[in-house]
C-alpha cells in the first residue's frame, strides 16, 4: 500500500512509467554488464601489457644488458610503443604524486597490473592534465620513471557506447511520447464530455476517436447521454401534460363555484380548489425545472439582488453577503427557481432570513440561513424526494412537497451538491456548492 503513494496518479503518468522504467533498468544492466566485462576487462590486458614492458625493461637492466642496447631498447620503445622512458640516478619518489582516486577503474586496474609484474616499489599519477599516465618505479640505484598516452591503459569505448545508447534512448523515449500523448487525448475529451454532462454543459464536436477501446467507451458514452436525454424529455413532457390538462376542469370548477350562493360548504369547496390549483402549479414548476437548458455566464450577484427585490416588494427583508460580481455558467432561470424555492422556506418559518455567497478555492458556496424551527436531522435526507412532506411543525397549508426537489435538481444539474446543516441563526441552514 505504501507504494501507491509514490506511483503517478494519472494514466499519462503510469504509462510513462511503464515506458521508462524498463528502458532504465535495460541501461543499468547493460552498462553494468558492459562495465564488468568489456572496460573492467579492457582496461586490465592494456595494464597489464604496459607493467610487461616495464618489467621487461627492469629485468634487462638487472641482468647488465650493455647499455648501448637498453638505450637501443628505449628508443625502440618509444617508436612504436609511444613510451617515454627516463632514469635518474639516486632519485626518490617525487612529493607532488597525488593519491589515487578511490573509484577510478584506471587507477584500480594500473595498480593490478603493476602489482603482478612488479617487483619495486611503485607510484602511479594518472591525472595528469595532458592526457598521459606516468609510472615511477624505484630501483636501488634511482628513479626510472616511464611516461605512456593515456590511450595506451583506457578504452574510451565505453563512453562512446553509454552516449549511443543514452541518446537512442531519450530519443526513442520522445517518439514513444508523441504516440502517447496522442493515445491520451481522446481519454481526456471524454472525461470532459462526461464531466460537462454532469454540469449540464455542453462540448461542441465531441465524436469517438482513438484506440478501439476508447472508441467504444466514447459511443457507449454518447448512448447513454441521449437515452437519459429522452428519459428527462418523456417524464417531463408528461408531467407538464397532466398538470396543463388538470387545469381545464379545474378552472370549469372555479368559474361553476363562483356562479353559487356562498356557503359554508361553497367556501370548503373554493379552499380545496385552490390547493389543487397549487399543486398543479408545483407540478409544473417541477416539470420546468426538469427541462433542458443552455448553461451561460451569469453574473450571480444580479441574480441575488432579483431575489431580495421580490422579496422586498412582499414586505419582507432578506439579507444578503456576496462579493459585487461573481460570474459562473449557470442555468439562470433553474437555479432562480431553486433558490426561490429556498428564501420561500426561510421565510415561511424565519423572521431573519440570510443568503451568503463565498469564493472558495475550486467552487462557490451559497448558504441560505434561517431562524426558524429548523429541521429534525433524521429527516434531512428525506425532504429531498419528491412529493415528501413533514407535519405541520416545518410544512403549513398548500406545500406539495416539491421545493426542495426542484432546487436539488438544479443544483445537480449544475454539477454541485446541496445539504442540510444547522444555521447559526438557530433555524435551517441549505448549502450549495456549485463548481467554480
Amino acid at each position: 500500500m505504501w507504494l501507491k503513494r509514490f506511483l503517478p496518479r494519472s494514466l499519462f503518468g503510469r504509462w510513462l512509467l511503464l515506458l521508462v522504467a524498463p528502458i532504465a533498468v535495460l541501461q543499468a544492466l547493460l552498462a553494468y554488464i558492459f562495465y564488468e566485462r568489456h572496460w573492467d576487462t579492457v582496461t586490465r590486458r592494456l595494464g597489464l601489457g604496459l607493467a610487461g614492458e616495464i618489467a621487461l625493461l627492469i629485468e634487462m637492466r638487472e641482468a647488465g644488458t650493455d647499455p648501448a642496447t637498453l638505450t637501443d631498447m628505449v628508443i625502440q620503445m618509444g617508436r612504436t610503443l609511444e613510451l617515454e622512458v627516463d632514469f635518474k640516478a639516486g632519485r626518490n619518489f617525487p612529493s607532488n604524486i597525488p593519491p589515487l582516486r578511490r573509484f577510478s577503474i584506471l587507477d584500480r586496474m594500473l595498480v593490478q597490473a603493476m602489482g603482478e609484474r612488479l617487483n619495486q616499489p611503485y607510484q602511479i599519477d594518472a591525472q595528469r592534465n595532458d592526457r598521459t599516465v606516468v609510472v615511477y618505479v624505484q630501483l636501488p640505484d634511482g628513479l626510472l620513471t616511464i611516461t605512456a598516452p593515456e590511450s595506451r591503459v583506457f578504452s574510451a569505448s565505453t563512453y562512446a557506447f553509454m552516449i549511443w545508447m543514452t541518446a537512442a534512448s531519450a530519443l526513442l523515449l520522445g517518439i514513444a511520447l508523441l504516440f502517447l500523448r496522442n493515445q491520451i487525448k481522446p481519454i481526456r475529451r471524454l472525461a470532459e464530455a462526461a464531466d460537462a454532462f454532469g454540469k449540464g454543459r455542453e462540448i461542441k464536436d465531441f465524436r469517438p476517436s482513438g484506440a478501439n477501446e476508447v472508441r467504444a467507451a466514447a459511443r457507449a458514452f454518447l448512448a447513454m447521454r441521449d437515452r437519459i436525454r429522452r428519459h428527462i424529455r418523456e417524464r417531463t413532457d408528461m408531467l407538464a401534460g397532466v398538470s396543463h390538462d388538470l387545469r381545464t376542469p379545474l378552472t370549469r370548477m372555479k368559474l361553476q363555484l363562483s356562479l353559487m350562493p356562498p356557503n359554508a360548504e361553497i367556501d370548503e369547496l373554493k379552499h380545496d380548489v385552490d390547493e389543487m390549483d397549487k399543486m398543479v402549479s408545483a407540478y409544473l414548476a417541477f416539470a420546468r425545472g426538469q427541462s433542458e437548458q443552455p448553461a451561460e455566464p451569469t453574473d450571480l450577484a444580479d441574480l441575488v439582488n432579483e431575489l431580495a427585490d421580490d422579496v422586498r416588494r412582499r414586505g419582507r427583508e432578506l439579507q444578503i453577503a456576496m462579493p459585487e460580481h461573481l460570474t459562473l455558467p449557470l442555468r439562470r432561470l433553474s437555479l432562480k427557481r431553486a433558490l426561490a424555492n429556498l428564501i420561500e422556506n426561510a421565510l415561511r418559518f424565519g423572521r431573519t432570513v440570510r443568503l451568503s455567497v463565498m469564493r472558495l478555492e475550486k467552487s462557490v458556496e451559497i448558504c441560505v440561513d434561517d431562524d426558524g424551527p429548523g429541521l429534525p436531522e433524521k429527516e434531512r435526507h428525506r425532504v429531498f424526494r419528491p412529493f415528501y412532506r413533514l407535519d405541520q411543525a416545518r410544512h403549513g397549508s398548500g406545500n406539495v412537497g416539491l421545493g426542495l426537489t426542484i432546487a436539488r435538481d438544479a443544483v445537480l444539474a449544475h454539477g454541485g451538491e446541496i445539504t442540510l446543516d444547522k444555521s447559526p441563526l438557530g433555524g435551517l441552514r441549505v448549502r450549495i456548492r456549485l463548481p467554480g
